[in-house]
């Protein structure tokens, strides 16, 4: 039986001093970073993510490998090992780092991508960015035009990346439920956000597409977990949720 192992590394390793964010690496490395595009911050933490990236073809072999957690796929193709994905500056610069020279500065982590960022697990399949241009092909990235405000995007180690409740919103209008609902659990659960600020969200969005259809599903995904809630406080009042 043949074994698989990992293919090196495309390209010689990075320096300790190089992968060390208090070091200023070169500016040649820096300029070299996938993730230039976003930030100078987030190209020099990223150099050691780039540098591990590996490609591997889509086939029942690697899909073995993912299911056994030795790979995590971030795009079709584009692979890292997982104990690379353990922060959630990681897992944004990690798929900065996938997308490459395709990168664009407007570009923004949103819906369940945005959520894997801050809750971690296997990374969604297509990822998803937000971005004030009209649709781009990218492939395995669903592309959304959206012009959003200063307050609804936040930096993660120098990655635009859209803020919990916006994420939250996005889930609940576009993400099928399956995918949805335990990303909405986990947001609530986490702390990152809770069902009242999502129903105020979803009043100021009023006259966006599918917001009366987000605030029926809010209420099936996270109704009833917040009815049982309210029942268990002596007063009937909603318990406070830890941010």
């Amino acid at each position: 039986m043949t074994q698989l192992l990992p293919p090196a590394p495309p390209g010689p390793r990075a320096s300790d001093a190089r992968c060390d964010p208090t070091h200023d690496p070169p500016q040649d490395l820096t300029r070299a970073s996938p993730c230039v595009a976003w930030s100078r911050h987030a190209a020099e933490l990223a150099i050691p993510i780039g540098a591990s990236l590996q490609h591997w073809e889509e086939t029942p072999s690697t899909q073995v490998l993912v299911a056994e957690g030795y790979l995590a796929r971030l795009l079709p193709g584009l692979f890292l090992p997982p104990d690379l994905l353990g922060t959630a500056v990681q897992r944004a610069l990690a798929l900065g780092c996938a997308l490459g020279a395709r990168l664009q500065a407007h570009h923004v982590i949103a819906g369940p991508s945005a959520a894997w960022v801050l809750l971690g697990g296997a990374p969604p399949a297509p990822a998803e960015l937000h971005s004030p241009a009209h649709r781009g092909e990218l492939a395995g990235v669903v592309l959304r035009t959206a012009r959003l405000r200063p307050d609804e995007v936040e930096t993660i180690g120098g990655t635009p990346v859209t803020v919990p409740v916006r994420t939250a919103i996005d889930l609940l209008r576009f993400t099928p439920a399956p995918v949805a609902a335990p990303m909405l659990r986990g947001l609530v659960a986490s702390g990152h956000v809770d069902v009242d600020a999502m129903r105020r969200a979803l009043r100021q969005m009023h006259r966006h597409p599918q917001v009366r259809a987000a605030g029926e599903r809010l209420e099936s995904v996270l109704g009833a977990q917040e009815e049982d809630r309210g029942a268990a406080a002596p007063t009937g009042l909603p318990s406070a949720v830890t941010r």
